[in-house]
């Protein structure tokens, strides 16, 4: 069964199935709906969580083993699966396929994934927990959704917005989620006594100074070394973590060569900014760059991060932000 993102928490107020997919790339829309999940699951009586990152030579008689043996504190568990940067093998797509036949009424199993493609839809392993469980599809919010997202979204601080404020913020954020959320969460520590207007909108935002990873790619695409290294030390002088940076690059490489892809296929820039939704703030930027980069660049650059990633896991040694600044000038 399929639901949507704002689908899910009604779900939940009702049952509570015994497995379910969380896809996608939009993050803040994914850890949501993961934790609604668990929350759930919670006040269902799943009081222990396991959660299982594979990586290269996993063992998947592991993974085998939990799901069938017995909790030794006669919990029920919640088993949570990471196949963002690895997808199940051979041996991992028959266990899976196995369990989504039979899944155990004490077990509650969470597999968060990227973007279902035709390739996974298409397994054994993926049919067989899609029959017995619930995907939920997380899809970017297109503009005309946002004020929707926020009304939403502010509820759970019990907050107001009238429509003139939502759609204020919806503009300035661009679909920026990660940055709308944070505005709402600033406007809640401020504790208004009344409905949001447009006018405390453009008081909170005026006092925003502060760089953010998302200000930090867009130089980076748009091929503005100076503006993306200034923005670096930035974030560096704030502590950002720098995985939050890598995660921001990466992001947007991957999409970026999908969307060179798809110009490659015949698409025209209209037709792809379109069925994209891509602002026209960053059209300049991302048209600039795909006329610049191929999907084969996009991949090699894709290649360089990850050499950053591992710097950063302590897998090879180097400086992360030296690394994070050759990086800036190798894209430039």
């Amino acid at each position: 069964m399929k639901l949507t993102y704002f689908q899910l928490e009604p779900h939940l107020a009702k049952q509570l199935a015994p497995i379910y997919i969380i896809s996608g790339d939009e993050l803040l829309l994914k850890q949501d709906a993961i934790h609604l999940i668990r929350k759930a699951a919670k006040k269902t009586g799943f009081s222990e969580r396991v959660r299982i990152t594979p990586e290269a030579g996993f063992d998947w008689e592991t993974l085998y083993s939990l799901l069938y043996s017995a909790s030794l504190s006669t919990e029920q568990r919640l088993f949570e699966l990471d196949f963002r940067d690895i997808a199940p093998n051979k041996i991992a797509g028959k266990i899976l396929q196995e369990y989504g036949e039979r899944p155990s009424p004490d077990n509650l199993l969470l597999i968060d994934i990227g973007k279902i493609d035709d390739k996974i839809a298409k397994t054994a392993w993926y049919k067989s927990l899609e029959k017995n469980g619930i995907v939920v599809t997380v899809w970017p919010i297109p503009r005309e959704q946002l004020p929707q997202w926020i009304h939403h979204r502010a509820k759970k601080y019990k907050l107001q917005f009238n429509p003139h404020a939502a759609n204020l913020l919806a503009d300035y954020t661009e679909g920026n989620l990660v940055a709308t959320a944070q505005t709402i969460e600033k406007i809640y520590l401020l504790q208004p006594q009344k409905p949001i207007d447009a006018d405390l909108i453009e008081t909170v935002l005026a006092d925003e100074s502060r760089f953010t990873v998302f200000d930090f790619v867009d130089a980076l695409i748009a091929r503005n070394q100076p503006k993306a290294l200034r923005i670096l030390e930035s974030l560096k002088q704030e502590s950002i973590e720098p995985v939050l940076i890598l995660w921001g690059i990466t992001r947007e490489l991957r999409l970026l060569a999908q969307y060179a892809e798809q110009l490659s296929q015949g698409l025209t820039y209209e037709q792809l900014f379109q069925k994209q939704r891509i602002f026209p703030r960053r059209q300049p930027s991302v048209r600039h760059f795909l006329t610049t980069f191929t999907v084969k660049d996009c991949w090699r650059h894709l290649s360089h991060a990850a050499e950053i990633d591992r710097v950063i896991k302590g897998a090879e040694k180097g400086d992360i932000w030296m690394s994070l600044q050759i990086f800036c000038l190798r894209l430039g």
